[in-house]
């Protein structure tokens, strides 16, 4: 995903996440597609007997970012949800 393709010129930050997000094997379809309903959210890799996925999402809102980081918590199937990185890249 191309962060200039996805801000605008009055962006002042453009932030990105990294989580983990650990579900039950048999619900790792339904948490998957529901996560990419999630705009800007990208899942790089997974393993699905694990349970866990990592997920990337980006936003230049950090309340709409912060928000839909909470949403992933109330998918079906999700045990836990981990904040492992966060990158605030500022435009001036």
């Amino acid at each position: 995903m191309n962060k200039t393709s996805l801000t605008s010129e009055n962006a002042k930050d453009w932030h990105v996440v990294g989580l983990v997000v650990q579900g039950k094997p048999e619900k790792m379809a339904a948490i998957q597609t529901a996560l990419l309903a999630i705009e800007h959210t990208e899942i790089p890799t997974f393993d699905e007997k694990m349970g866990k996925m990592v997920v990337v999402m980006q936003s230049d809102d950090q309340h709409l970012l912060l928000d839909n980081m909470e949403s992933v918590k109330e998918i079906e199937g999700v045990i836990n949800v981990s904040l492992v990185y966060h990158e605030q890249d500022e435009n001036k």
